[in-house]
């Protein structure tokens, strides 16, 4: 287990956090630039000293104020691939794997042979890194990484300067990697498709602080907080009242809800994933729960996906702002549904899509 309680001050920055993680998983800490991610990973790998705290993994202390404990970075164990990756250029792809390595020289050969064929860089041992591509390189440091058997594995932004494509085969090699050495990994992002896909467990860091850790799923379905939400993508959240087990007051209209855990009269916060706000076709039979109508009145797209904006006729659920709901969906389903100019609509949010945490 991975067990971190790290306090450090910067002039305009705090960083502290608690973290008891497991072993031989894939663990993301996930949240936007300057949440204190990569600060938390200098600290582990001792490159950054904490004001307070402790370190270890599993009975191993690697940092602890208390009993003056702080060993360093090359005592530590800790393999680390940074975003800049850090390759020496006048060094072949070998030789960069290589560094580090101790023992004979027949021996280090055969240890980066096991490697490079690991990384699948087989046939690249003899270039410099300015004849490798993007993803080579990533091989090239990660192998590098993994050639001192490390008891942790860091991992910062490694993927976030290459393409898209490169980006989806690294991810998919990487995980596949991990289930085969069961090697504990400790994975930094701000990109929630990248978390979602490589976490067993994940963090949601804001502002030097972890305010929920588990996993994926449990976090995009269930967020613990108005800020969690936000944070991985819920652009449906709205202030609601509770008027009793199964009813929330939202804006001007009242909605069915799962069993709220609150008090009739408690303010809380509604929170709908885009994703899961439903348009009905007009031909639609069958009951529905939660059924608003109005109009489409914005939409964006990534070229992927559309960004839709929603406004209700007559009653409202946000009466001051321009639109009632964000719905997000794939472009092909936007062009099935001749969205561009079928303008008027009924959405359903099910009950089992709204997420209710306290205001």
């Amino acid at each position: 287990m991975l067990s971190l309680t790290i306090h450090k001050q910067l002039a305009n920055f705090a960083l502290d956090l608690a973290l008891d993680a497991p072993s031989e998983k894939i663990i993301v800490l996930f949240g936007a630039s300057g949440a204190g991610k990569s600060l938390t990973l200098a600290a582990i790998a001792g490159f950054s000293t904490p004001d307070a705290g402790r370190i270890a993994i599993g009975a191993r202390v690697l940092f602890d104020s208390a009993r003056g404990i702080n060993l360093p970075p090359h005592a530590r164990r800790i393999g680390m691939v940074r975003q800049d990756l850090a390759l020496f250029p006048h060094l072949c792809a070998a030789d960069n794997i290589a560094y580090g390595l101790q023992g004979t020289r027949a021996a280090k050969a055969k240890r980066v042979r096991e490697l490079s064929a690991l990384v699948q860089l087989e046939n690249f041992g003899a270039r410099k890194p300015a004849e490798l591509s993007g993803g080579q390189q990533q091989r090239v440091a990660l192998a590098r990484a993994l050639a001192i058997e490390p008891a942790l594995l860091l991992l910062d932004e490694p993927f976030s300067a290459l393409d898209l494509q490169t980006r989806i085969t690294l991810r998919r090699e990487l995980k596949a990697l991990q289930r085969r050495l069961k090697t504990s990994i400790l994975f930094v992002t701000h990109d929630l498709g990248e978390a979602a896909l490589l976490a067993d467990e994940m963090a949601v860091l804001d502002n030097g602080r972890i305010l929920q850790f588990a996993t994926p799923h449990e976090i995009l379905r269930a967020p613990r907080t108005a800020r969690v939400a936000q944070i991985v993508g819920v652009k449906n959240i709205l202030p609601a009242t509770i008027v009793d087990a199964q009813t929330l007051r939202v804006g001007e209209m009242n909605l069915r809800a799962e069993t709220a855990p609150f008090a009739p009269g408690a303010r809380v916060q509604m929170c709908v994933r885009p994703e899961r706000v439903l348009l009905v076709r007009p031909d639609a039979v069958g009951a529905r729960v939660n059924l608003i109508q109005g109009e489409l009145v914005h939409e964006e797209s990534d070229g992927n996906t559309i960004m839709l904006r929603f406004r209700a006729d007559g009653a409202r659920l946000q009466p001051t702002r321009e639109f009632d709901l964000c719905i997000d969906m794939p472009l092909y389903v936007y062009e099935r549904l001749n969205l561009a100019r079928e303008r008027r609509w009924r959405v359903s949010l099910k009950p089992n899509a709204i997420h209710l945490v306290a205001e």
